[in-house]
């Protein structure tokens, strides 16, 4: 049987997974959960980007007849944020925590009162550009 090498694209950026034509798709699935660090299904499959055509682990199916061939490209998309066990950097950041080893870093005087405006400029009336 000749391996074929399918692309599984995730937010992580993307990895190569190899698989056999008579592969199912839950062994192909555990295949990519152990590659992207995932534990107990923390993710979702597809076969277009707009998440559309999920690959479930139910289906008793190869990949063969899902029409899944060599240099096809998948895409993953983690169920929950904090689905993935290695990536304990993201969940630090998104509490607000910064990361450790990060310089603590104070804004200039001006920077401070800059973020507090909304960004508009006023400006009078220009009787130039006024049509009457």
């Amino acid at each position: 049987c000749r391996e074929s090498i399918i692309r599984v694209q995730s937010p992580e950026g993307v990895k190569r997974i190899t698989a056999t034509k008579r592969e199912t798709v839950a062994t192909f699935l555990k295949k990519v959960a152990k590659e992207f660090g995932f534990r107990n299904n923390g993710f979702s499959v597809y076969t277009n980007r707009n998440r559309t055509g999920e690959i479930t682990a139910s289906q008793n199916k190869s990949l063969n007849l899902l029409k899944i061939k060599h240099g096809d490209m998948l895409f993953l998309y983690p169920s929950s944020p904090a689905g993935c066990s290695s990536e304990t950097m993201d969940t630090s950041v998104s509490q607000g925590l910064r990361p450790v080893g990060a310089p603590q870093v104070v804004e200039d005087e001006i920077d401070q009162y800059l973020i507090k405006q909304d960004g508009k400029i006023y400006r009078n009336r220009d009787q130039q550009l006024t049509q009457q």
